[in-house]
């Protein structure tokens, strides 16, 4: 069966933080062999004060295909890494979203849409739980992670959300000039689109930029890019203030 998980507002003693925890969660699944995960994304949500982010507020999700009888183990093990290793300063959410158990999974996908835009109440949040196929837990201080919890794990199930951990290499770095081809074949990227999302072809060149991030975008490990007005190459990979929208 599939799930969307998602791990909000979680810091631990020893200073991991939610991309950290899902990363970890991610392995324990594959290492087990309760399923095969994909990677964990960050999904931005909306900046204001009474978010109490200091800085970024964003939440983490990840996908999996996981064998029905391990969603218990699985649910248990992750529900007592997040309440042991929360550090006092720690509101942790966590949900875990299985669609097929969903009645109506544009419901959980329009809350996320909320989340991402603007505030939301703690009551709107509340009619989530107990919702079928919805996981919700509360695992440390007032809980309020389970917001971003719960908006990083629809904004997931949308396909076309969120950015990847880390900064994708290849070649000789900065300013290496990669055919599409090359890229496809060389990293964990499926797709390459332009901003106006539209395909590029596997012969055109793209030049690599100084921080290079991957993307979810119909449900693939996408690299956006942008013309360079040149003729060699003709693109290069889009800068993070550009993938903001994701």
């Amino acid at each position: 069966m599939e799930i969307y998980v998602g791990i909000d507002d979680f810091h631990s003693c020893d200073g991991a933080g939610a991309g950290e925890t899902a990363s970890l969660f991610t392995r324990v699944i594959e290492e087990n062999r309760w399923g095969q995960a994909k990677l964990p994304s960050r999904h931005r949500l909306y900046q204001h004060p009474d978010t109490g982010c200091r800085k970024h507020n964003t939440a983490r999700s990840f996908s999996a295909q996981i064998e029905e009888q391990y969603l218990p183990v699985f649910i248990d093990y992750a529900c007592k890494v997040v309440w042991r290793d929360s550090s006092p300063d720690s509101n942790a959410g966590l949900v875990i979203a299985i669609p097929e158990r969903m009645t109506n999974t544009d419901e959980i996908i329009a809350y996320a849409s909320r989340v991402k835009e603007g505030l939301v109440s703690r009551d709107e949040t509340n009619r989530m739980i107990g919702k079928p196929g919805l996981h919700v837990f509360v695992l440390s201080g007032n809980g309020k992670g389970i917001i971003g919890a719960l908006a990083a794990a629809g904004l997931r199930m949308t396909g076309n959300d969120g950015q990847f951990r880390g900064k994708l290499q290849l070649g000789s770095g900065d300013g290496y000039i990669a055919t599409v081809q090359e890229i496809m074949e060389n990293t964990y990227v499926e797709q390459i689109k332009n901003m106006d999302l539209e395909n590029i072809d596997k012969d055109q060149s793209v030049r690599m930029g100084e921080k290079v991030k991957v993307v979810l975008l119909e449900n693939k490990y996408s690299l956006m890019v942008f013309p360079t007005e040149l003729q060699y190459p003709r693109w290069q990979t889009s800068t993070t203030h550009m993938l903001r929208m994701f």
